[in-house]
């Protein structure tokens, strides 16, 4: 599996975010690539012409890069572009067929820009080094259960622990919201060989994964959820909870 990492200015919390993509990456029997990227264009001065402002600070990048070699090893591949941050990435998705994007939320809009346009699994991180605890929201649909997959192959070679949350908006909708939790344990039951705790709330979707998502490292969900039919759950919601979540977040696609 290849991994890309973006690093960006303003480099904050850099040693938890190469900690954090050094267990994924090992974890998925991965390679990695480092992507550094810095607008030369002052954001509030920016239009259509892209006037070019100030330089790029090298020293500061060099810096950086010697920390992901010192975390990561030799064997990363370091890249280093200029320009219109979420446009460089999603063009370096492209060109290198990366199948994962991890980056840190420096940036709110940054944060949602990428997460939306983004056709790959992302991580966003946020805190912490480790990866102990993971939650895995399902509707039951089958975005979902490959969220559930996922989380459950990332899971396994750490020995982080797997939570299943499904959340029933009334008691009468509590019966799908097991049948979800029941076909998620079922899916994950080749892949994850530990204690999978079952979790199934009635209330709020968000506020309910908000609330339970504090307490883990990593919340997975999918972007979409089941069709508009079939009451859409977490396709509504999982831009909201990335928006709000403490926790680090695993959008799987």
């Amino acid at each position: 599996m290849k991994l890309l990492l973006v690093v960006c200015p303003p480099y904050r919390n850099v040693e938890g975010l190469l900690r954090v993509a050094e267990i994924v990456r090992d974890a998925l029997n991965g390679s990695i690539a480092a992507l550094c990227v810095r607008s030369e264009i002052a954001q509030k001065y920016y239009s259509p012409f892209s006037i070019q402002l100030g330089k790029v600070d090298k020293e500061e990048e060099k810096k950086i890069f010697e920390d992901i070699t010192r975390v990561l090893g030799n064997d990363v591949v370091k890249l280093s572009r200029g320009g219109e941050l979420v446009s460089q990435v999603l063009d370096e998705i492209e060109k290198g067929n990366y199948d994962m994007l991890i980056y840190a939320d420096v940036d709110s809009k940054l944060t949602k820009k990428l997460a939306e346009y983004s056709h790959v699994t992302t991580l966003i991180y946020r805190r912490g080094e480790r990866l102990s605890s993971f939650l895995v929201c399902t509707d039951g649909s089958e975005h979902s259960l490959r969220a559930a997959e996922f989380a459950a192959r990332l899971a396994a070679p750490m020995g982080a622990t797997l939570a299943l949350l499904s959340v029933a908006r009334s008691e009468e909708e509590r019966p799908r919201a097991e049948e979800a939790v029941k076909r998620a344990r079922e899916a994950i039951a080749g892949i994850y060989s530990g204690k999978v705790e079952d979790k199934v709330e009635v209330g709020g979707v968000r506020e309910t994964i908000l609330r339970e998502g504090r307490h883990h490292d990593l919340l997975a969900l999918a972007p979409r959820g089941l069709s508009k039919i079939e009451r859409v759950v977490l396709g509504h919601i999982s831009l909201h909870v990335l928006e709000k979540a403490e926790s680090n977040v695993l959008l799987v696609r």
